[in-house]
C-alpha cells in the first residue's frame, strides 16, 4: 500500500490521502463518519474565488468573509485542497465560515502569494472539505493601493465514499475492526477546532 497520509511534502502533485476501496474516518466538528473510497479523481488547478466578487479591494482594507462555494463538495464526497493567492493581499481562511483555520492564541496567520516560495508544495495551505460545509476567505489589502482582485488557485482531489454505518453499504464488522486497529483507516480532518472543543 503507498503511503498516502495528509500534510505531505513532495515533488509535483501531491499524493491523494486515500484510495479506491480504502477506509476513511471523517472528522467534522464533533462528529465522526466511516466511509470507504469508491471513487477518487484529481482534480487540477482552478481559480475557486474572487474574495472581491470583482468588486476589488480598497487600499489598506479587509474585505467581508466570503464563502467560497467551489471548494464544497457533494453529498458523500470529501475534497482535498490545497491553495495560494495570485493577487497580492493577505488571506485569512475559515474552516468552515465561523471556525478561523492558522489561529494561534494571539494572531490568525494570515497567507499571502509568497506562500509559493517558502512553501512550494503548499503542505501548509492543506485543507479537507467534507460535503457542503462552507469554507470562506477575507482577504487584507495593506498596500496604499486598491487592489482589483483578489482571486485564490485551488488544486487537489475529489473522493466519493459510501457509509459503512448505515445503508447498502454498511458493515458493522469492518467499523468495529477499524475501531479496535485491526482495519488500515485514514483519518480525514474536515473541519478547524475552535477555541474549547
Amino acid at each position: 500500500m503507498p503511503d498516502l497520509y495528509i500534510f505531505k511534502a513532495q515533488v509535483g502533485m501531491f499524493d491523494p490521502v486515500a484510495l479506491q476501496n480504502h477506509n476513511v474516518r471523517i472528522h467534522y466538528l464533533q462528529t465522526v463518519h466511516y466511509r470507504k473510497v469508491d471513487f477518487l479523481e484529481g482534480i487540477p488547478p482552478f481559480q475557486c474565488i474572487d474574495i472581491t466578487a470583482g468588486l476589488g479591494l480598497a487600499a489598506v482594507t479587509p474585505s467581508g468573509r466570503a464563502i467560497i462555494v467551489n471548494l464544497e463538495m457533494a453529498d458523500n464526497e470529501f475534497g482535498l485542497w490545497r491553495w495560494y493567492p495570485i493577487d497580492d493581499a493577505q488571506i485569512r481562511l475559515y474552516h468552515p465560515a465561523g471556525i478561523a483555520k492558522y489561529q494561534l492564541r494571539n494572531l490568525q496567520v494570515p497567507v499571502d502569494m509568497n506562500i509559493l516560495f517558502r512553501d512550494p508544495n503548499l503542505v501548509s495551505t492543506e485543507i479537507a472539505v467534507w460535503q457542503n460545509n462552507r469554507p470562506a476567505a477575507e482577504a487584507v489589502n495593506g498596500h496604499a493601493f486598491a487592489l482589483g482582485a483578489v482571486r485564490l488557485i485551488a488544486i487537489g482531489y475529489r473522493f466519493h465514499t459510501v457509509d459503512l454505518e448505515s445503508g447498502k453499504e454498511a458493515n458493522p464488522e469492518l467499523v468495529k475492526a477499524i475501531k479496535m486497529g485491526k482495519e488500515p483507516c485514514t483519518d480525514i480532518w474536515c473541519s478547524g477546532r475552535g477555541i474549547g472543543d
